[in-house]
């Protein structure tokens, strides 16, 4: 969009949100002039519309604001709604129950991988890094670089030019190699992430395409190393593939 056709005060006003949805707790008003480099005089005109509109809520006994839950209700409706929650949660269930392990379900953003959804199994000790919300790199992990390695080759070649950050000792940095563990994904139908987003864990991501074969997302499943030795990881591909195959067609 060109900087001609935004508008300034939807921009600051998008800004407070993301600012108190991306916050540990509520905020005060210091904090979010502080997170915002906006002026007080805009920081609380902003404050007291979405106030007003239930996008923010501002707590009696403290003045500090949370999200409103007119925004939450929003977002419920957006995921409800959402193409690939709508074509695979079923398979996501499928899966959780097959391993007993923690499913997530991402989508593309920003070039970043979004986690939608994530569904708890049965296994005694579960990780705890991707929560909805999360956003992480597309070169790493299972989920996210499911969605990476089955994206058009001009999306790659786009995303594999701009800096790819490392996250554990694990992580993959260097284009060349990216492009091989692509190749590789795109052979046997599904990625696995061997602790290169999260020290300890290993996911084993798959793509999610709708009925004309557009990329929606992924879907994955992991946990611990220690129950995602290589074996289980190619057995746990290839189920989670047939899973989708004979779910989704």
């Amino acid at each position: 969009m060109a900087e001609s056709e935004k508008n300034q005060s939807i921009e600051r006003a998008i800004a407070v949100l993301r600012i108190v949805s991306e916050a540990r707790s509520e905020l005060s008003v210091s904090e979010i002039i502080a997170a915002s480099g906006l002026g007080k005089t805009i920081v609380l005109r902003i404050l007291a519309t979405l106030v007003a509109d239930d996008m923010l809520e501002r707590m009696p006994d403290t003045g500090r604001y949370r999200l409103g839950g007119g925004l939450i209700s929003m977002a419920h409706l957006a995921l409800a709604r959402h193409p690939l929650l709508v074509r695979a949660s079923g398979l996501l269930d499928a899966i959780v129950a097959e391993t007993g392990d923690i499913g997530l379900m991402m989508v593309a953003q920003g070039g970043n991988a979004l986690c939608i959804r994530r569904l708890e199994g049965t296994a005694p000790i579960a990780t705890v890094g991707t929560r909805i919300g999360t956003r992480s790199p597309l070169h790493l992990g299972g989920g996210p670089f499911a969605v990476l390695a089955f994206s058009p080759d001009d999306v790659i070649d786009e995303y594999l030019s701009g800096p790819l950050e490392a996250r554990t000792t694990r992580s993959v940095t260097d284009p060349t190699l990216i492009r091989e563990r692509i190749a590789e994904a795109r052979e046997r139908g599904f990625v696995i992430g061997n602790e290169d987003l999260f020290e300890y864990v290993v996911a084993i991501g798959i793509p999610i395409f709708d009925a004309d074969q557009r990329l929606l997302g992924s879907l994955s499943i992991g946990n611990l190393n220690h129950r995602y030795p290589a074996e289980r990881c190619l057995e746990v591909g290839r189920t989670f593939t047939a899973l989708a195959k004979k779910m989704l067609g």
